[in-house]
């Protein structure tokens, strides 16, 4: 099942615990503009990441608070972390989105794992090759490959 909350609902109950309840978490996050984006985390051997919308501003810094927490979470389980950001829905994205990822990809590959970006559209996809940040990211062609590249 799979729970919704918002914002402010993170702050006052916390990531981790709805992490630990649920196999599966729904985030929405409100701009000041009333733009939406939305973040679908499943939490098995992999983690998806469903991000849609805009990936910009301070949007990007509370989806880089969740996922710091929740690769803190992953450091206690066995295993190796592997996440996988399917970005289909992904609007656009600014530096400091692009900031969010480099910073996950670094701390995921410190621990052993991997980043694997799918769906990327062309304008995501022809920033990070302008940058040369392309080699910190595994492409695989579909989300299908990129589950099964994870175990």
């Amino acid at each position: 099942m799979c729970q919704n909350f918002d914002v402010e609902r993170k702050t006052k109950i916390g990531y981790n615990t709805l992490l630990k309840e649920k196999t599966s978490v729904r985030m929405m996050i409100k701009n000041g503009k009333g733009e939406i984006m939305q973040i679908n985390i499943q939490n098995k051997t992999f983690t998806l990441l469903e991000i849609q919308g805009r990936v910009v501003g301070q949007d990007a810094l509370v989806l880089k608070t969740m996922l710091e927490e929740h690769i803190q979470t992953l450091e206690t389980q066995d295993g190796t972390p592997t996440l996988i950001f399917d970005m289909s829905k992904a609007e656009t994205m600014d530096s400091a989105g692009l900031g969010v990822l480099i910073t996950t990809s670094t701390q995921i590959r410190q621990n052993g794992g991997r980043t694997a970006l799918v769906n990327v559209n062309k304008g995501i996809k022809r920033m990070m090759i302008r940058t040369n940040l392309t080699s910190l990211f595994d492409f695989p062609k579909n989300l299908t490959e990129a589950i099964a590249q994870s175990f």
